[in-house]
């Protein structure tokens, strides 16, 4: 399916604020959080994100640091703290808190409110704490949408 017509398919279910887990039950998202789908390897979150050297372990390259829709840069140096979405669905499940995302080793695609931003692998997306991020993989590569949630 094209990517603008699954993102608004896949939009109007994350509207409604339910996503179907395997076994069938609808989970509800709660806020600031990722959702990996599809068993997405290299999900990468981060947490205490700064603008600066904070002295963190982690660098975070952020491209939506105001964060909204457009270009507002923060190169990162010492500037997060990051873990692994790998084997988890949700990034609650790693830290009550999570304030970016990114793919490690390939670009995403990001929908950010309905504004579509091509991400190169490496550089995160900034989210706030009312709005969740879903991750899946499809024909283009990875998508994530991200809405109120």
């Amino acid at each position: 399916m094209h990517r603008h017509l699954m993102g608004g398919l896949v939009s109007a279910a994350l509207a409604a604020g339910l996503i179907m887990s395997n076994s069938g039950t609808a989970q509800a998202a709660t806020g600031g959080d990722v959702i990996r789908h599809d068993s997405i390897q290299g999900l990468v979150i981060a947490k205490d994100i700064r603008n600066n050297n904070a002295g963190y372990p982690s660098n975070c390259t952020i491209w939506n640091w105001n964060g909204g829709t457009s270009d507002s840069w923060v190169v990162g140096d010492h500037n997060c703290r990051t873990a692994s979405m790998n084997g988890r669905t949700y990034s609650w499940s790693l830290w009550y808190d999570t304030d970016a995302f990114t793919m490690q080793y390939e670009p995403y695609w990001v929908n950010m409110h309905g504004t579509w931003k091509y991400v190169n692998r490496n550089v995160y997306t900034k989210i706030r704490d009312t709005e969740n991020a879903h991750c899946y993989r499809e024909s283009d590569g990875v998508n994530c949408y991200v809405t109120y949630g």
